[in-house]
């Protein structure tokens, strides 16, 4: 899947963008009101691209604004939903000492491990585990080997999987590499179920 940017043009010649993995970012982080500085932080981008994506998702109707921050509206948390229909809420965990970010994938297409995490490099992740849920076990797909024989720390912060879910754990340099690294995978996987509404934000 190509990688969906949105450039605007601004006076002194900057160019602000970002991307599909940028809007569904702060979707997920909107479970509570946070202010534009707090998404710029927690997404690594400049306040000028946060301004223009929040923008743009007000103008959606998917977000709003009061005092204590920006937070997704009855259309946000809607849309919300559609999403976790295809993949769950990011979750934050540890691998060897990176920060690392978990997403559980519902349904998920047949995929090849060595291609997501390619997928995953390629947006900045360091590396990239691919499991499926086989017997009630998070296991490698490849070997059947469970996930808690080496990472038992990372199974314990995992809850509502079901057989057969795929599940995403991407590591980066930074948190906000890690999540963006895990959506990206999660959007290559489920890029057909994706929400219209959603790409609107990306056009």
């Amino acid at each position: 899947m190509k990688n969906l940017v949105v450039r605007v043009d601004r006076k002194r010649g900057a160019y602000p963008e970002y991307t599909l993995e940028d809007a569904i970012a702060t979707i997920f982080l909107l479970k509570t009101p946070l202010g534009r500085k707090q998404i710029a932080e927690k997404l690594e981008l400049g306040e000028g691209t946060v301004r223009t994506l929040l923008r743009k998702l007000s103008n959606l109707g998917i977000i709003g604004s009061r005092q204590r921050g920006h937070f997704l509206t009855e259309k946000g948390e809607k849309l919300k939903a559609k999403l976790n229909e295809s993949f769950l809420d990011p979750i934050g965990v540890s691998v060897d000492g990176w920060p690392a970010v978990a997403i559980i994938v519902k349904n998920p297409p047949k995929f090849k491990s060595i291609e997501l995490r390619d997928e995953a490099i390629r947006f900045d992740a360091k590396g990239a585990m691919i499991l499926t849920v086989r017997n009630g076990e998070i296991v490698f797909p490849e070997d059947s080997r469970p996930l808690k024989e080496t990472y038992p720390e990372i199974v314990r912060k995992l809850m509502n999987y079901e057989e057969g879910d795929a599940i995403i754990i991407a590591w980066a340099e930074t948190p906000p590499k890690a999540l963006k690294a895990a959506i990206h995978v999660a959007v290559f996987m489920k890029e057909k179920d994706l929400p219209g509404e959603l790409l609107e934000v990306v056009r």
